[in-house]
């Protein structure tokens, strides 16, 4: 074993110093979240893990279309089949049909960057995703944030009675 993979070492520096075309090592692609989103601190990338995880039911480090349907219906903002397939269309870069970490950080890199349409999916997700900070903004900016947060669930219970009375 030990000799096979000294001979392919040495047969590969043989053709380099031969001028030959040099074989492809493969390599070891690694992703470090902190060093491409660098908008984001290391604190709020953790948060944004946490969240991935914790709707990442099947473990298998993708959020797929019954997970984000899941998902949006626990944030309270459930969504429509066509609707959930144009919020993976949106950040899938890969064309899995999936939604990786990576892609999951792209969501809040285009909501703060103002790349998301308001009133999509994703928009939605976003705003129910992201957290009041107290420590940073204070007693006052907590509770206009908790106000907004009822005044929106008094308009959508507000139109659920409206489509119970029709």
């Amino acid at each position: 074993m030990a000799t096979d993979e000294l001979s392919k070492k040495l047969n590969r520096r043989n053709e380099i110093n031969e001028g030959g075309e040099a074989s492809e090592l493969p390599s070891m692609n690694v992703w470090n979240p902190y060093t491409e989103f660098k908008e984001f601190s290391r604190k709020q990338i953790q948060d944004f893990q946490k969240t991935f995880n914790k709707y990442d039911v099947t473990k298998d480090k993708f959020i797929d279309f019954n997970e984000l349907k899941l998902m949006m219906e626990k944030i309270g903002a459930p969504q429509t089949h066509l609707s959930l397939k144009a919020m993976i269309k949106e950040v899938d870069e890969d064309h899995d049909d999936k939604i990786d970490f990576r892609e999951f950080l792209l969501i809040f890199r285009k909501a703060n960057a103002g790349e998301l349409e308001a009133g999509s999916g994703l928009m939605d997700l976003f705003e129910n995703m992201t957290e009041i900070d107290v420590e940073k903004e204070g007693v006052k900016g907590a509770k206009n944030f908790f106000q907004a947060k009822i005044e929106q669930q008094s308009a959508s219970k507000k139109f659920e009675e409206e489509i119970k009375n029709e």
